[in-house]
């Protein structure tokens, strides 16, 4: 590796620290001015309240809290629970509730996935006609209603009138409870990998080079196969980081419809009762996760196309 691409990866990971220590930085101090404290039990008193918020160092200058916090955050300690769960450790809740929402997100993007790009190669071979505009009308759809409005609608159709899929997550039978909320955050993937598919298909189909081919007789099948969906669909990997990061940031809503014990029920619990550590870990992970996708993505580009990493240093 020649010191250019060291240079621009120690140039990336240092911009992607400064940019998650800012981030770190304004949820700290958002989440300190909120309203209310995390003891806002109506039996305390307000000295009861003072003792409990020097306990816990909450009493202190906004920004010794906030180093304090940092220094304990890079050794794996990110608190313990002051409300929600009193007295448990966040790094505890946070990995368990993660591992079902990662989980959801990996079931839903690979799902979305290969469907969305069935379609998308269907449309493209079919441009112009019942597929294409099939595919084209599920794209926009999929882009336009929110998942949680897919979710509400299975839940009606499959959960209560047919009576097939039960309606609530339960931690004992993860598989059937966990198909209508995967089938709900699947459709944003479905659209947009199929879009995407779509567009880079037809793009390859009309190019030059698959033009000679096919001019010097080569199948169909082979034509698309060895040569159309191969460059095609190498520009649909790309996106799908992203996605897995966005849908993970955007379960928060359908974990809460079908009572899904994910990263986004907890941290919309966790605000709700004013509970500093789990808010700013949750917070923290959404945005470290798409930070180092955005990282990874772009390091490999840089690796892939030289121009990319020499343009950005320009």
């Amino acid at each position: 590796m020649d010191k250019s691409m060291l240079k621009y990866i120690g140039k990336r990971i240092l911009i992607s620290a400064v940019t998650l220590f800012i981030i770190l930085a304004v949820l700290f101090l958002m989440v300190k001015f909120l309203p209310g404290t995390p003891f806002n039990d109506e039996k305390l008193s307000e000295g009861q309240r003072a003792i409990i918020m020097a306990k816990y160092g909450l009493d202190k200058p906004i920004i010794v809290q906030f180093f304090t916090y940092l220094k304990n955050m890079l050794t794996g300690d990110f608190g313990i629970s002051y409300a929600l769960y009193k007295d448990l450790p966040v790094s505890t809740l946070v990995s368990g509730a993660a591992s079902i929402s990662f989980t959801l997100g990996i079931a839903a993007v690979i799902l979305g996935t290969i469907i969305g790009m069935i379609l998308g190669i269907v449309a493209a071979l079919h441009q112009n006609h019942f597929w294409d505009t099939f595919a084209t009308f599920i794209s926009v759809l999929g882009v336009s209603v929110p998942s949680f409005v897919f979710a509400l609608l299975l839940l009606i159709f499959l959960g209560v009138d047919l009576n097939i899929l039960p309606t609530i997550y339960n931690s004992e039978d993860p598989i059937r409870t966990s198909i209508i909320p995967v089938l709900a955050l699947s459709v944003s993937v479905i659209a947009n990998v199929a879009r995407f598919t779509r567009t880079e298909m037809i793009g390859v189909l009309n190019s030059d080079y698959v033009q000679l081919v096919k001019a010097k007789g080569l199948s169909r099948r082979k034509l698309i196969s060895r040569h159309c969906l191969r460059n095609s669909l190498i520009p649909v990997v790309t996106i799908i980081g992203p996605i897995l990061v966005n849908l993970m940031t955007g379960t928060m809503v359908v974990e809460q419809i079908c009572g899904v014990p994910g990263l986004g029920k907890l941290l919309i619990n966790s605000i709700r009762a004013n509970d500093y550590n789990i808010i700013l870990a949750c917070s923290f992970l959404y945005s470290a996760m798409y930070i180092v996708m955005m990282l990874i993505i772009d390091i490999s580009y840089g690796i892939i196309d030289p121009r990319i990493r020499l343009g950005k240093e320009d």
